[in-house]
């Protein structure tokens, strides 16, 4: 399993269109691979954090943008962010 966590500087003002895009994609068709994703705010900052069952899902959606939930979100507000995958190494809970 991989967490991806994509994050930029949106100012507060745009954070209605990314909310926006975002209530598209939980109504839209998800990668396939997707287990989870979570659109959270830190101040200006936007994040979408998504668990993955593998990299090759994660990858996928990557390469077909459109179907990556943290582009098609930040996108909305012209925003190039910044994007990392991490191994998950153990959790708690579901």
């Amino acid at each position: 399993m991989i967490l991806s966590m994509t994050h930029a500087e949106i100012p507060n003002a745009d954070h209605d269109n990314l909310v926006g895009e975002w209530s598209d994609l939980v109504v839209g068709d998800r990668p396939d691979g997707l287990v989870a994703a979570y659109l959270l705010t830190d101040g200006d900052y936007l994040r979408v954090a998504a668990v993955w069952k593998s990299v090759e899902d994660h990858d996928r959606a990557l390469d077909e943008e459109k179907t990556h939930p943290a582009f098609q979100v930040f996108e909305a507000a012209g925003a190039d962010p910044h994007h990392v995958v991490m191994r998950v190494m153990g959790s708690i809970g579901a």
